[in-house]
């Protein structure tokens, strides 16, 4: 049975989870983390130039989540262009 023949009998759900199997992992440990800061009352203080901001430690979890995957978002998009332009 070839590579080929295998994949073609995988369903969709089995090859999205063999492709996405890292993001999946990421994104339920960053659950998890945020849970978990959340329960407590727990504060971060972030300095930002000449001020400061103070926000619950799950909150800033899931900014500093979500700015990496846009910037992950944006270098995949850049690298897809400057393969179809070759």
């Amino acid at each position: 049975m070839s590579t080929q023949d295998a994949e073609s009998t995988d369903s969709a759900v089995v090859r999205f989870l063999k492709r996405k199997w890292l993001a999946i992992v990421l994104v339920v440990l960053l659950v998890v983390i945020a849970i978990q800061n959340g329960v407590g009352d727990d504060k971060a203080t972030i300095f930002v130039l000449w001020g400061q901001l103070t926000m619950p430690t799950w909150l800033l979890v899931v900014i500093v989540f979500l700015i990496g995957g846009i910037v992950g978002w944006i270098f995949a998009r850049n690298r897809a262009a400057r393969r179809a332009r070759r």
